[in-house]
């Protein structure tokens, strides 16, 4: 049996619509291509699309009259009308060839789509801001999860006994897939997005020595911000001389510290505190917990392509030299559960970095190169190959808050927050 597929594209989704025929029903197609008035050119053997649509009457009563004709045919011919009726009356859609469509065009697919709704286009302002992303539409593919969702979306099969860990390559009965593993750690608030393909051993190690130091390091923002951990509560920060909570039921902080406050008179609270955490970590896990979590969400079939940066993930390379990370701290962008878009390139521009990360947490943005991919010659360490970078990521070097720092460091250090604390007027 064969089979003809078109792509519906609309606002809000985008399917291939498939219909399967053998040589004595290939009616069907014709009667199919007929609603949309696709026409074969005999001379090359191509289809002509007319791609814009409007869900009119006329169009519902042809799909309608298809279905009528042909659904004992074929039992998906019965469920073409569930994606036509999510859109609404006199909206337009579009008709196309059944293919992956890149970032640069599906934005200009939904942009056209949004005109001929009568929603309004892009001003001269925001069509100057979207010049700025021109590089990395040309360059890279997208990648993003919605984690709002109220859903689990798992990564790989569900089946167990198929699964192969990305990260040892091992399966069954060699390695074990029992535990959920999240793609994102649980802690920073991920519920939703769960890793298939990563086995129990490799969770483990991942949790214990390289994802709690991303952790502890986060640890203000988890509590300020009532981020729940694993257990599902808020997590109460206890160091050597202080305690930190939030009590949820009315949304109060509270910062008990315990030392010795004879030098403030009267009583007055201390203007600066340092908060010794009795947490060590190294800065470097901060960087592996990036890479991880991108090469977490990233399709399987990508993986072949980060051999070196796996082994150096699980501590069997040594590196003492890493790219630097660009930091954003700023409320604008803030967002209680945790974001990650990755930027995959699509072409050979070994100029620019295979695959550069977007990580968001509460008021913390970063901006990190995925490191030792195989389908990059540079490793962006010098000014130049970094400058090479931003000249192409503009909106990360357009924004003069962003600070550039380095990850490197590997030796285990004692995790302190400094906090300053100033008197209001209200």
């Amino acid at each position: 049996m064969g089979k003809f597929a078109l792509t519906l594209y609309s606002l809000k989704f985008n399917t291939i619509i498939e219909i399967g025929y053998t040589e004595h029903t290939s009616q069907v197609i014709f009667d199919f291509m007929s609603i949309f008035n696709v026409k074969i050119n005999n001379e090359n053997r191509t289809l002509n699309l007319e791609y814009k649509h409007q869900y009119t009457e006329e169009i519902k009563k042809k799909i309608n009259s298809f279905i009528l004709n042909y659904k004992v045919h074929s039992p998906q011919i019965q469920q073409i009308n569930k994606y036509f009726k999510q859109l609404k009356d006199d909206e337009y859609f579009f008709i196309l060839p059944p293919k992956d469509f890149n970032t640069k065009e599906k934005l200009g697919l939904e942009t056209e789509l949004y005109e001929l709704n009568g929603y309004k286009s892009y001003s001269d302002a925001e069509k100057i801001k979207l010049k700025q992303f021109d590089c990395i539409l040309n360059n890279y593919e997208i990648i993003g999860f919605n984690l709002e969702k109220n859903r689990i979306t798992p990564i790989g099969t569900r089946q167990k006994n198929k699964r192969i860990c990305r990260f040892c390559k091992k399966s069954q009965p060699d390695v074990s897939f029992n535990n959920i593993a999240h793609a994102i750690s649980e802690g920073l608030g991920n519920k939703k997005l769960i890793l298939n393909e990563e086995c129990d051993t490799c969770n483990d190690f991942f949790d214990e020595n390289i994802e709690r130091d991303f952790i502890y390091y986060h640890d203000l923002a988890r509590t300020a911000f009532g981020i729940k951990n694993k257990k599902n509560n808020v997590p109460k920060m206890k160091g050597k001389d202080f305690q930190f909570f939030k009590d949820m039921d009315n949304n109060n902080l509270t910062i008990a510290i315990i030392q010795n406050i004879e030098k403030h008179s009267q009583g007055e609270p201390p203007k600066n505190i340092l908060f010794k955490t009795g947490n060590k970590i190294q800065v470097q896990n901060i960087y592996k917990t990036l890479s991880k979590f991108a090469l977490s969400i990233i399709d399987n079939k990508y993986i072949k392509n980060f051999d070196e940066t796996i082994s150096w993930l699980k501590n069997k390379k040594e590196i003492n030299k890493l790219p630097k990370i660009a930091v954003l701290n700023d409320y604008h962008f803030f967002t209680k559960v945790p974001e990650l878009t990755l930027y995959l390139r699509n072409n050979d521009n070994k100029q620019i970095p295979y695959l550069v990360g977007e990580f968001k947490f509460t008021f913390y943005m970063y901006i990190f190169i995925v490191p030792f991919s195989s389908e990059d010659n540079q490793d962006f360490l010098s000014e130049n190959e970094y400058k090479d970078f931003l000249n192409c990521f503009k909106h990360v070097k357009n924004i003069n808050k962003f600070r550039y720092l380095d990850f490197s460091n590997n030796i285990s250090k004692e995790l302190n927050f400094n906090i300053n604390f100033e008197q209001r007027k209200d």
